[in-house]
């Protein structure tokens, strides 16, 4: 169903503002496992094996609620009016299957009822791999930025809609051409397939959907929501109104109406709707046949403010940043073409190494080139394919590459997959050349002309540059829409290296180099991949190799349930860290008997609070581990405290550095 929806934006860059600060707490995590595409049927029934292994959303089950509803007039009920509400997630490359079961109570409250959008019941199935931006607020789904999102299905029996069919005015943001001014009606069958069974005496309502999202492939994650309303003939003769709205995120577990302690608390069709700030996200496990697994690097937030883009990495928060390290004195994470010069026994570089820091919606990266200044190389730069190059490539469309025709693939920024391709201190797209747009991304008749895309539209950068000793810094500030936390994009690293010498003497100064994929500490040698080919091409068309950026919530490295098949913990534990003594980075694991939410802060030897891991998050029964960096704290004696269930407990540890 593989379909590359345009980019619908001013100029083709995204212009929505970023999203609303992020909660605490931070968002669910679901890991969805890979499905051969061929077995699942898509009939409105869950019949097929393969179901019974997929991620769950239990909003309500017979052991407890993920479910934040609204009564509206109805003030008498004690619980939501339901039996079961629970989906089921699966993928296949480029397609999210989502099965949806709604089991109402058949009684004087409610029944399945539907008239019409906002009015009875309703269901919201929402998509995003922009989770740095919110939909428009305009409660009309936000069909315009499908099929990256953030949007959702509006589905009313077995009618799956976007807008309920209706059509919809385009925000400025998401214009393209004079066209995008009039409404439009956005069909949902552009972008998915569906079936429904509907048993209106049982209050039984089952949706089945195969979705398609350019980033959905193993290793990858996308934001995800479920919601909708509640209503009956009854409540509509009563009150003229029948819509209580409900949704899965956010919530405060086993306690459908109350209001999850979040600053902007609000009816929970506001969750669905208008913000995307507490969605869950989905990743997308590899299904075991995968030829090569992405690399993943985990990048730590900063504060913008003290990030100062001038080529230089003065400032403290590179120390702890995310690493790419390309050439250093202890390795190779480099794959690179020798052209002519086979001589060489090793890239004729001191060092090439990268560090990465986001903050919301951008990423920074500070990329440091050391030239071994000799008769076989110099810093060279001689227009495009000539002489050294850089290119750094960012995507969030993991399940799609490039078009393959070498230019950068612009038209498809800021989402990707497309690289920068800077030469000495010009950062360019396409060296900013005039570009053909393919036939996949244009939106106007306006688009089958050649268009000069300016990287300025959305990065800044400096560069310094010392020809005489061959340092070359480039430090970039990107804006990508989804970039922020417990988000993840693509992202590789790669050039090529060239002199005036083989210039000279062979008429080409051009020797593709790449990080992603590479055969480590040998830097010459094929990866053993089915369409191994020279290393550029990893960079400007394929992109199934890129390593995998996760920008990780405020000090908290990652958490990670262990043994998640395992029986429930017989006590609540808090552990000892681990290393004790550690520099600069720790681990702390901790078991759950029940349901509980938890905070896990850090305080100095006198009491002061330096950390909060974890803010009254909630937490399932099982055990869990903590991985915290204190890179930017002094040696010293901390104290780290765990409240969940009722019970405190806190362990001391040590830092030197």
């Amino acid at each position: 169903m593989k379909k590359l929806a345009t980019t619908l934006c001013c100029g083709l860059f995204l212009c929505a503002a970023a999203t609303q600060g992020f909660a605490q707490d931070g968002r669910k995590e679901v890991n969805v496992p890979r499905v051969d595409p061929a077995a699942v049927v898509i009939d409105g029934q869950m019949t097929e094996a393969e179901w019974q292994t997929a991620a769950q959303a239990n909003l309500i089950t017979a052991t407890g609620y993920e479910f934040w509803a609204n009564k509206y007039y109805r003030e008498s009920l004690t619980e939501p009016d339901y039996d079961e509400w629970y989906a089921r997630m699966l993928w296949a490359e480029d397609t999210l299957y989502v099965f949806v079961h709604i089991d109402e109570i058949v009684n004087d409250s409610t029944n399945l009822y539907w008239n019409g959008k906002f009015t009875g019941d309703q269901l919201f199935v929402s998509l995003s791999s922009r989770l740095g931006v919110d939909l428009e607020g305009n409660y009309d789904g936000n069909p315009y930025a499908a099929p990256e999102g953030p949007y959702h299905f509006f589905i009313l029996g077995d009618q799956v809609t976007l807008n309920g069919g209706d059509p919809t005015g385009i925000p400025d943001a998401y214009q393209c051409s004079e066209a995008d001014t009039l409404p439009v009606v956005f069909e949902a069958s552009a972008i998915a397939r569906w079936a429904t069974f509907i048993d209106v005496a049982n209050g039984v309502w089952n949706v089945e959907m195969a979705i398609y999202h350019p980033n959905v492939t193993a290793q990858s994650s996308i934001g995800f929501n479920l919601g909708g309303s509640t209503g009956s003939t009854q409540s509509q003769e009563q009150f003229g109104d029948a819509y209580a709205y409900y949704t899965w995120q956010p919530n405060v577990p086993d306690d459908p109406y109350a209001t999850p302690n979040i600053p902007e608390a609000q009816d929970p069709g506001f969750y669905n709707l208008v913000n995307s700030s507490y969605w869950a996200v989905l990743n997308f496990t590899p299904g075991g046949n995968e030829v090569y697994v992405r690399k993943e690097v985990d990048v730590p937030v900063a504060d913008p403010a003290a990030v100062v883009i001038d080529g230089q990495m003065t400032e403290a928060e590179w120390q702890t940043a995310a690493q790419a390290n390309l050439i250093t004195a202890t390795g190779y994470e480099f794959w690179a073409n020798k052209y002519y010069r086979e001589s060489l026994t090793e890239p004729d570089y001191d060092e090439w190494y990268a560090r990465m820091l986001w903050a919301e919606d951008t990423l920074y990266v500070f990329v440091h080139i050391d030239e071994i200044v000799n008769d076989s190389t110099n810093l060279y730069w001689n227009g495009k394919f000539t002489g050294d190059q850089l290119f750094v490539s960012l995507s969030s469309r993991l399940g799609v590459d490039l078009e393959g025709n070498y230019d950068g693939n612009p038209y498809a920024a800021p989402e990707g997959p497309y690289h920068f391709f800077i030469l000495g201190d010009q950062v360019t797209l396409n060296g900013g050349d005039p570009t053909g747009i393919p036939d996949a991304y244009q939106c106007s008749e306006a688009d089958t002309l050649p268009v000069v895309f300016e990287a300025s539209a959305i990065a800044r950068w400096a560069t310094f540059i010392d020809v005489a000793n061959g340092v070359w810094n480039v430090e970039m500030a990107i804006y990508h829409p989804n970039v922020t936390a417990q988000s993840s994009i693509g992202f590789n690293l790669g050039g090529s290296t060239g002199s005036t010498q083989s210039q000279e003497q062979f008429g080409d100064a051009y020797a593709y180099y790449t990080w992603q994929p590479n055969v480590p500490d040998d830097p010459y040698a094929t990866p053993n991949i089915p369409e191994a080919q020279d290393p550029g091409f990893y960079n400007l068309v394929n992109s199934d190799y890129w390593a995998l950026l996760n920008f990780l919530s405020g000090e908290i490295v990652g958490v990670e349930q262990r043994d998640a098949d395992a029986a429930v913990p017989a006590r609540f534990l808090l552990s000892q860290n681990y290393p004790n003594p550690f520099n600069p980075s720790t681990t702390i694991r901790f078991e759950l008997t029940k349901n509980s939410p938890v905070t896990l802060k850090v305080y100095n030897a006198v009491g002061q609070l330096v950390a909060t891991l974890l803010e009254a998050r909630p937490f399932a029964p099982g055990r869990y581990t903590v991985n915290w960096n204190a890179g930017d704290l002094t040696s010293g004696v901390y104290f780290y405290k765990l409240e969940a269930a009722g019970v405190v407990q806190s362990k001391k540890m040590t830092l030197v550095k």
